[in-house]
């Protein structure tokens, strides 16, 4: 087994404070690392994820950010809806993030799911972010295996069990197990009789969440940098990425907006390509940071 890369490793030791802001009548729990006092990079997680995947790449920016990773409502340790709908997602996000802003504006980064949950919530006329970035994170809403996955919530007998079952899906080639197994520890819960995952099922439900058909449709309304990082082998398809990529080239408006794409990577970069993904993130973040959001 490879070692880890050292700031990987350096990271996994770092404990986070944690909070949690009311949105909607639901509390959502987030995480947090770094100096409170400094812009705030807000984390969102893909579906059926939480917080944690983001502990091992996020707190490598925390040196010069407010790091904060955040479990959507129905994930993690967040509360539990009657129905799930990506405009409650994105509010939430706002919500949390200006909640933990102090100074100055936030910015929003999403890996899957939760980067459309962030090209949602930037298209909105109150977003007021310094800057939006969505990791592999595809226009048009994908089902598939995950969703008959997820929508099955099965009990393990032990904590220990339910752990090892634990699997990123996709399934990909090269992610990590250290990292995984990391994730997984933050993955389970105790029902009272047997252990599941950290996610209500019914998400992933016929009719919840309602999936937006195209996010592409409404991104000229997005009135901040926006960044795009791509795995190379990832599940943006190729029309999406050139969607993706001509829109944030596509004008004056967007002077730091930028298309990144990771060679090698798969679509859970956090797993294979942790320290890649944190240069990405970084690259961009100082982008936006010299060209100051209009709105």
């Amino acid at each position: 087994m490879s070692e880890l890369p050292g700031p990987v490793a350096e990271a996994l030791t770092r404990q986070p404070d944690k909070g949690s802001t009311r949105v909607a009548g639901c509390d959502i729990s987030w995480l947090s690392w770094g100096d409170p006092d400094r812009q705030p990079l807000v984390f969102l997680h893909g579906g059926a994820a939480h917080a944690w995947w983001w502990s091992f790449t996020a707190p490598l920016l925390a040196d010069t950010h407010r790091v904060v990773a955040v479990d959507l409502s129905g994930h993690g340790d967040s509360g539990r809806r009657d129905e799930y709908r990506f405009a409650l997602w994105a509010h939430e996000a706002l919500a949390v993030a200006h909640a933990v802003a102090s100074t100055t504006r936030p910015v929003l980064i999403g890996h899957s799911m939760g980067g459309m949950v962030t090209m949602f919530a930037a298209q909105q006329p109150d977003a007021d972010l310094a800057g939006a970035i969505a990791v592999d994170a595809p226009l048009h809403h994908r089902g598939g295996s995950a969703h008959r996955t997820y929508g099955r919530h099965r009990r393990y007998a032990t904590r220990e069990e339910a752990v090892a079952r634990f699997r990123p899906l996709p399934e990909q080639p090269t992610a990590e197990p250290r990292l995984v197994r990391h994730v997984g520890e933050h993955s389970v819960t105790d029902t009272g009789d047997g252990w599941t995952f950290k996610f209500d099922p019914r998400i992933f439900a016929d009719g919840q969440a309602d999936r937006p058909a195209d996010l592409g449709a409404g991104m000229d309304r997005v009135r901040c940098p926006f960044g795009v990082i791509i795995a190379e082998h990832g599940v943006v398809s190729a029309e999406d990425r050139e969607r993706l990529a001509a829109f944030v080239k596509g004008g004056p408006q967007r002077p730091s907006s930028s298309y990144l794409e990771i060679p090698g990577g798969y679509h859970h970069l956090m797993f294979d390509r942790p320290l890649e993904l944190v240069d990405a993130i970084r690259q961009l973040v100082t982008a936006f940071d010299a060209e100051p959001a209009t709105g």
